[in-house]
């Protein structure tokens, strides 16, 4: 391929593809919200002195509160990009899983501990309890979120790493060692701090009507966590770009990709500005929480196109396309656009219907 990806694609390729992309961005927003949401409880948890009796911060009570239903959302919003990575990844995809084996399948029993571990620390009574019983609860929460981001990284390497797979499978390990791994971990981590700024800051902009002596403090604390989110994922992703083959390095800021890494850089450029302005406002101001909003969109967009020419660059098409078409005469998708136009708008009736009763109730 020797234009922009992924122009001179298949039709079939193109719309799983777009598919995939919007599907996992409206997932990661859920997962960043979580997995940097319950580092920071582990945090505050630690450093912040609250007497036992005292009410948490507005930051703190708002992730308690959401924590447990983003998580909800995290996975029901993973199963659509799921289904379509096996669909455009299948033998990769499957191979990876199958080297990875029990290892991989801890997955489902951490995720379901983590679940229930997050109702319990959101218990009101368990929120009293002292500092040496909170964190280490919080730390194991935490944990095993970590531990899902770590699993689903080293699956993905072992997916897109073909060649190693015989040696993998031959040493009988659990576990896939790559140069890789951990900058690109470093890479997700750190850019799930400026989501859960963003996702907090409309959040506490919608509350700062009913409690504005919070407000400040709220804002002061999102802020601190976009900008150092955002520094340091920079930092990181400069260290993966330095981990990555050099053939593949070329082929992003070359030919491939260079309007996705303009497009993200630019999306970084809008965040850290528009953070900026909320550090020195005296308010939450809506303007700069869109224009992050739409900072925001433009990373995750040029992040998440980089990160399928990676994978695409390490793979055969020759293999892949005819699959892509053979899916895509199966049949189907004219009830999958029905009722995904359908449950979007009972989606969207439920959370104007809620709000309506809120508004009400007070």
């Amino acid at each position: 391929m020797q234009s922009v990806f992924p122009i001179g694609l298949p039709w079939p390729t193109l719309m799983y593809l777009f598919l995939y992309i919007v599907t996992l961005m409206i997932h990661v927003v859920f997962m960043n919200y979580v997995l940097a949401g319950s580092w920071y409880l582990v945090s505050m948890s630690l450093f912040e002195r609250r007497k036992p009796d005292q009410t948490p911060s507005l930051v703190a009570g708002t992730l308690r509160e959401w924590l447990p239903f983003m998580l909800s959302a995290a996975i029901t919003a993973g199963i659509a990009p799921l289904l379509f990575v096996q669909i455009l990844y299948k033998r990769n995809f499957y191979t990876a899983n199958l080297l990875l084996f029990h290892r991989w399948m801890a997955i489902l029993p951490v995720l379901i501990a983590a679940f229930y571990l997050l109702y319990i620390w959101k218990a009101k009574r368990v929120q009293a309890w002292p500092r040496y019983f909170t964190f280490p609860l919080g730390l194991l929460t935490f944990a095993g979120f970590a531990f899902i981001a770590w699993s689903w990284t080293e699956n993905h390497l072992l997916s897109i790493n073909a060649g190693s797979w015989a040696g993998h499978y031959a040493a009988g390990n659990w576990m896939y060692k790559s140069r890789e791994v951990l900058p690109r971990l470093a890479v997700w981590f750190a850019g799930s701090f400026p989501t859960l700024a963003l996702v907090l800051g409309w959040q506490l902009w919608y509350l700062q009507r009913d409690v504005p002596d919070h407000e400040t403090v709220g804002r002061h604390r999102m802020s601190m966590l976009a900008l150092a989110g955002l520094v340091t994922s920079a930092i990181a992703a400069a260290l993966y770009a330095v981990a990555i083959p050099p053939e593949v390095r070329e082929a992003i800021t070359g030919y491939m990709g260079w309007p996705y890494v303009f497009l993200a850089g630019s999306g970084w450029g809008v965040q850290f500005a528009s953070w900026l302005q909320v550090r020195r406002s005296a308010r939450l101001e809506k303007i700069w929480l869109m224009t992050a909003s739409v900072g925001l969109l433009m990373t995750l967009s040029g992040a998440a196109m980089i990160r399928e020419i990676i994978r695409w660059f390490r793979m055969d098409e020759k293999v892949l396309l005819p699959l892509h078409k053979q899916a895509a005469e199966v049949g189907g998708l004219t009830i999958f656009l029905l009722f995904f136009v359908v449950n979007a708008t009972l989606c969207a009736y439920c959370i104007l219907r809620v709000r309506r009763g809120l508004a009400a109730a007070n």
